[in-house]
């Protein structure tokens, strides 16, 4: 018996499936729907980027229902797709918007973690152009990378609430990263740690097929929260006057009689 394997993709990343051997969610619901002798052999499917949580329980139930030919479909691969990382490590409300799976220490100063894209996500919402992911998107895994990685190896247990400070953030682009697994590498290039604030300057990675996509490069800072909210709290109150002065100022201009 002959077997396909064919690249399950969201339906945002339609153009992705044009000439190669992939498909999208509602192209696989319809193929669902051909009878069985049209398309002989197994299709085995293998999960790409943008899939939702909904997307593949749907699935896995109509292709479980259709057992008429044992392995007519091969969806094992499904269940075991990349998983998003908990949001309160990603700093997100939503499961939908985090980027990033579970990271994992490599030795002291270098982490990985898959990439994670459910096409539900806040920087999904708008629009999707052309057959690779937007670089937004990649920009704002590297920005949960930094946060995840310090919340989960380098917070005290008996520490309180922190605040996150980006310094500096720059990102190059070396390569388009299309809607297949990725992962990213994180590396700490240098860190200074005391008593009030946690400094790192890293490197953030996205990896695919082997090569370097994107490097991000960021200079954050991390505070006790207390610390940031009094400053924060001072600052505002100071912008708010000089907003406020600037119309209160005895207006300048003269009207000719």
């Amino acid at each position: 018996m002959t077997c396909e394997t064919l690249i399950l993709v969201s339906d945002k990343f339609i153009d992705f499936t044009a000439d190669k051997k992939a498909i999208t969610v509602s192209q696989l619901n319809a193929m669902l729907e051909i009878p069985e002798h049209i398309l002989p052999g197994t299709l085995k499917l293998i999960p790409g980027l943008g899939l939702s949580d909904n997307d593949i329980e749907e699935l896995t139930t109509k292709i479980n229902a259709q057992r008429i030919t044992p392995h007519r479909w091969d969806a094992t691969a499904l269940a075991f797709r990349p998983r998003p990382v908990q949001p309160c490590l990603s700093h997100k409300r939503f499961p939908h918007n985090t980027l990033i799976g579970t990271p994992h220490q490599l030795d002291e100063n270098r982490f990985r973690m898959d990439l994670c894209i459910d096409e539900n996500s806040e920087l999904m919402g708008d629009h999707q152009t052309g057959q690779h992911v937007q670089g937004m998107v990649l920009i704002e895994a590297s920005r949960q990378a930094f946060l995840a990685v310090t919340e989960t190896f380098f917070k005290n247990e008996t520490e309180e609430s922190v605040y996150f400070v980006i310094n500096s953030m720059t990102t190059e682009f070396k390569g388009f990263v299309f809607p297949v697994y990725s992962h990213i590498d994180y590396r700490i290039v240098s860190k200074d740690i005391n008593e009030r604030r946690k400094k790192f300057y890293v490197e953030i990675d996205t990896i695919q097929g082997g090569d370097m996509r994107t490097r991000s490069s960021i200079s954050f800072t991390v505070y006790p929260d207390w610390i940031i909210s009094e400053r924060e709290a001072a600052l505002a109150r100071d912008t708010a006057k000089v907003f406020l002065s600037e119309f209160q100022q005895p207006s300048s201009i003269t009207v000719a009689e």
